[in-house]
């Protein structure tokens, strides 16, 4: 019988140490989980704490970041109203240009017309200045052609009074001696 202890005895003493040890690692295997589960826990709530402030840094970037893109945007805007009001001063100045250019031209034009106009009348006053010179000078011989003319007739007239006079003397003298004669 003693070999049919063994049989008994080692399996009975193998649970017994395996009762101990289950006991034994049961005891620390809960205090274990639980040291796991409150690590788990702590560390869950430590990424919730983390969560929450990178969710507020993040709350505040975009705060922020929005922030700044209005500035940039509101920039942006004023550039780019700046740069309309520019290129619609530019156009208006570039139309005022061309309208001043044209009324210029215009007046060049009109100017120019006058200018014209102007010579085509001094060569007309020069024709007629030069046709009035000569007129003046033709009538300034004349008249002193009809001057020496008149003066001419003059001794001419006096020449022919003389003449009737002497005529007129001649026949009185013919008629007085026809009269004597008689």
């Amino acid at each position: 019988m003693k070999k049919t202890k063994i049989y008994f005895i080692a399996p009975i003493l193998a649970l017994i140490l395996f009762a101990g040890y289950y006991w034994n690692f049961r005891s620390q295997w809960e205090a274990h989980q639980a040291e796991i589960i409150a690590t788990a826990k702590a560390r869950k709530e430590e990424k919730l704490h983390q969560d929450e402030l990178a969710r507020e840094q993040a709350i505040k970037d975009a705060i922020d970041a929005q922030t700044q893109r209005k500035k940039e945007r509101a920039a942006r805007e004023a550039l780019d109203q700046k740069m309309r009001d520019d290129r619609e001063n530019a156009e208006l100045d570039r139309d005022k240009a061309a309208n001043e250019a044209q009324r210029l031209q215009r007046q060049v034009e009109r100017l120019t017309k006058d200018v014209d106009d102007a010579k085509k009348a001094i060569a007309l006053l020069n024709t007629d200045n030069e046709k009035q010179v000569a007129e003046i000078a033709f009538l300034g011989e004349y008249v002193k052609k009809a001057e020496d003319n008149r003066a001419s007739l003059a001794m001419v007239l006096t020449k022919i009074q003389a003449a009737d006079e002497a005529t007129a003397k001649a026949k009185a003298l013919a008629d007085a001696a026809a009269k004597k004669s008689e």
